[in-house]
């Protein structure tokens, strides 16, 4: 059986896909927070009225093709499936505006305090960072994404806050993506939903199946949709890969499966492996499904 990607945690973004290590690009602008919390704002009462050309109006392009893509993908009706998610949109009530960081065309707008979900605890919400991302598309400000950076226990942050001292800010975590991201190419229903079950140990493997990227993993086991999923018949798949040296926690190593279902429900056959003693810095390759 396959594991099922939630429409919303795309949005919340745990597994953020183009993080960046350019904070000096990003400038800190207060100006822009009542812009972009209007927007917020907007794309907040879309979500929760089920409004789906206001949710297409708010929502930056790249976004909504992510996440269209994730759910034909899945074999699941869009976007009657992405509304139907049982998570609800935050609010920023109550939470402490701490910062916004630019570069012009993209932006992050960072909060603190209990947002709450739905579905929260029996203690209910606790404390966290969220992080709002932006997108500015032919001038107009655009919802992109939301971040939750969870606090913890980590008292010297809590103490930060207390102080107003909000130079943790430049952390990776709170920047802005450097770019405007390319917009996907739109996927068509697929033969077989597909998941790729990835071992990138001590490697940064990047995978491309029928000519959509899956992603790119680094030093990481996990489990990824395809997207667009697998024809029944041919297909061809291309792994590139990148040795990241010196990596504490086992030995490099490089696999690839691809597993195949006619839905998220039905046990799942593999179809593809790929287990070399010593990965080729680029393979393609052909497989069947059936």
């Amino acid at each position: 059986m396959l594991s099922q990607t939630t429409p919303f945690t795309l949005i919340l973004s745990f597994f953020l896909s183009a993080g960046t290590t350019l904070a000096e690009q990003a400038r800190p602008d207060p100006t822009l927070r009542p812009t972009l919390e209007n927007t917020y704002q907007a794309w907040h009462n879309a979500m929760v009225s089920k409004d789906f050309a206001r949710w297409e109006e708010v929502t930056a392009f790249s976004r909504q093709m992510e996440i269209r893509n994730i759910i034909i993908s899945q074999k699941l009706p869009f976007p009657e499936t992405f509304f139907a998610d049982p998570l609800e949109a935050p609010t920023l009530t109550g939470l402490i505006g701490l910062g916004v960081l630019s570069t012009g065309q993209t932006a992050t707008s960072t909060y603190f305090g209990k947002a709450d979900f739905g579905g929260t605890p029996k203690d209910g919400p606790i404390d966290n960072l969220i992080v709002l991302h932006f997108l500015r598309e032919d001038g107009i400000w655009k919802f992109d994404r939301l971040r939750v950076v969870k606090t913890g226990n980590d008292s010297e942050l809590l103490l930060q806050i207390r102080n107003a001292d909000f130079s943790f800010l430049l952390g990776e975590e709170f920047q802005p993506t450097p770019q405007l991201p390319p917009v996907p190419q739109p996927v068509k229903a697929p033969d077989l939903i597909a998941e790729a079950w990835v071992d990138a140990s001590g490697y940064k493997v990047n995978i491309v199946v029928n000519g959509y990227e899956t992603g790119t993993f680094s030093n990481v086991k996990t489990a990824e949709l395809i997207l667009g999923g697998v024809r029944q018949g041919n297909n061809q798949i291309t792994i590139t890969t990148e040795s990241m040296g010196d990596v504490s926690g086992g030995v490099p190593k490089v696999e690839v499966a691809i597993y195949a279902a006619d839905t998220p429900e039905t046990e799942a056959t593999r179809v593809f492996h790929y287990k070399p003693a010593l990965p080729d810095a680029q393979i393609t390759q052909s497989f069947v499904a059936e």
